[in-house]
């Protein structure tokens, strides 16, 4: 309904609605869409994602937890321990979990937008699928399938000690202790110091692998942000003096630390922060079910002009060495 009383419009009346009855509204041909966000982990998962294929168990990754010889020390006369043949290797197993988005075409629907249609319903629904499933997908890589095991494994089964997530790809962190991950749950306020000494115990855990990228929050990344801020200088030069165009610039887009760039992630909660290394960490997408659309189908069956459509996504979230990150599940920083 046309907005009266404002601007050129007249006030309502019966001026106003002969106006309203026979003047066309001028819109601007494109949905503005507000209420989703970026997704930068998801964003970086979906990159670097390996394809997954059919079969029980879709990814499976053979990993060993002790060694298959030893070490030692001999003598002049060359003698060594007979040696013994150890069972050193298990297999992670993990299976795609499937999203669906239903796709409504209801029949009347198509004959109103024919012709004359700003913007096609059926267009923007299919539009709004792939979004959608990408929002609900970044929810869970920051999520657990504790409660719903048929979502995928996120981050909080991925580094875990064992303490709330006994399994993890169907090997237990209680009779493979290498298979936990390290939880630092001391409450910590974002800083320069803080954060590099989660960096190296991280790397010290890790046999000297260091994480290549930290996720946080909005407020706990802003809250390490003034940290870096507090240390930054401007120089200028004598008899010299900025014009129009020199804008003094401060703070930072993505932060570095240790050579560790730290990102800040819509969809992380505050107060948790990932120490991640994305060597052992992958996003693997079916190769039939990739965004896959099944076309629209119809709907008489059921007594009802309409179509329906899905689209299907599987996919796993798969950590090959928790080891090699870390989850801080108690950081002090500002909320929003």
């Amino acid at each position: 309904m046309p907005i009266a009383n404002t601007g050129m419009v007249p006030a309502s009346g019966a001026v106003y609605n002969e106006l309203t009855a026979i003047t066309r509204r001028a819109f601007v041909p494109k949905m503005v869409v507000q209420i989703y966000k970026a997704a930068p982990l998801l964003s970086m998962a979906m990159r670097n994602a390996q394809r997954a294929r059919g079969g029980m168990s879709q990814v499976s990754i053979p990993v060993q937890g002790s060694s298959y010889v030893s070490f030692n020390w001999t003598g002049y006369d060359g003698a060594f321990p007979q040696p013994a043949v150890a069972a050193a290797a298990q297999t992670a197993q993990w299976n795609l979990s499937v999203g669906a988005v239903p796709i409504p075409l209801l029949g009347m629907e198509c004959l109103i937008q024919a012709t004359e249609a700003v913007i096609p319903l059926v267009r923007a629904r299919m539009a709004d699928a792939s979004t959608v499933a990408r929002q609900a997908m970044a929810t869970a890589l920051f999520g657990s399938s504790a409660g719903n095991p048929l979502a995928i494994n996120g981050l909080l089964d991925a580094y875990d000690d064992g303490t709330t997530v006994a399994t993890y790809g169907g090997l237990s962190r209680t009779s493979s202790t290498f298979w936990a991950s390290t939880v630092y749950s001391t409450s910590l306020t974002p800083s320069r110091a803080t954060m590099i000494a989660r960096i190296m115990q991280l790397t010290s855990i890790a046999g000297g692998e260091a994480p290549d990228v930290i996720i946080m929050s909005m407020g706990d990344w802003t809250t390490l942000l003034a940290d870096y801020m507090q240390a930054e200088q401007f120089f200028t030069t004598p008899n010299s003096k900025y014009g129009n165009d020199d804008a003094v610039n401060a703070g930072f887009r993505c932060l570095m630390l240790g050579n560790t760039p730290i990102l800040a992630d819509p969809f992380c909660p505050t107060g948790t922060a990932y120490l991640i290394n994305s060597k052992y960490l992958a996003l693997y997408l079916s190769e039939d079910a990739n965004f896959a659309f099944s076309g629209f189908h119809s709907l008489i069956a059921n007594n009802q002009i309409a179509s329906v459509g899905v689209v299907i996504s599987a996919m796993a979230l798969a950590c090959s060495k928790p080891k090699s990150g870390m989850r801080l599940s108690n950081v002090a920083g500002a909320a929003f």
